[in-house]
């Protein structure tokens, strides 16, 4: 029985240890912000390839840059929304970001890596926080999926997505 327990501790610590790191973890709501994604290698036998992240639709952000890099190349997909967004350059915009996707790598088969930063605005003043869902996809085909939402006072889930804490301006 004990053996059961230790194995079963070892397992959901592995599970919990699982995610996309994301720096910084706190922003001054209505400012502009370089983010850094960091995703977890779980693979062993083949590196990332592909992350996609998924802005969060309910509080949109108008504007999303990140510089090419030597291995990594990151496209960032628009939609359209109803109600216009505030940009960095203070226009408001109808078209805010959907998804940035980084292409190239592939990255380590250990430990995690970052990617290229990111800098997004405005960010909403409307919000606590920001949930971003990532898909990270690896040279062997396979595909994790970090998009549950943690909740406080409960344990962390086995694919947490990545959060962004806003604090008042």
């Amino acid at each position: 029985m004990a053996a059961l327990t230790v194995a079963w501790l070892v397992i959901s610590a592995g599970a919990a240890d699982a995610h996309v790191d994301l720096e910084p973890s706190k922003a001054k709501a209505g400012s502009t912000t370089t983010l850094v994604f960091s995703p977890l290698n779980e693979e062993k036998d083949a590196g990332t390839v592909k992350v996609e992240v998924l802005f969060p639709r309910q509080y949109p952000i108008a504007s999303a840059v990140s510089p090419p890099t030597d291995g990594w190349t990151a496209e960032v997909t628009t939609r359209t929304v109803r109600k216009a967004a505030t940009g960095p350059d203070g226009n408001k915009t109808r078209d805010v970001v959907d998804t940035v996707t980084w292409t190239g790598g592939p990255s380590a088969m250990s430990g995690s890596f970052d990617l290229p930063g990111l800098t997004v605005g405005t960010l909403p003043t409307n919000a606590k926080q920001l949930t971003f869902k990532v898909i990270q996809t690896y040279a062997n085909g396979h595909v994790d999926r970090w998009y549950q939402k943690t909740v406080p006072g409960t344990p962390e889930p086995d694919a947490p997505a990545s959060v962004l804490k806003l604090a008042k301006r």
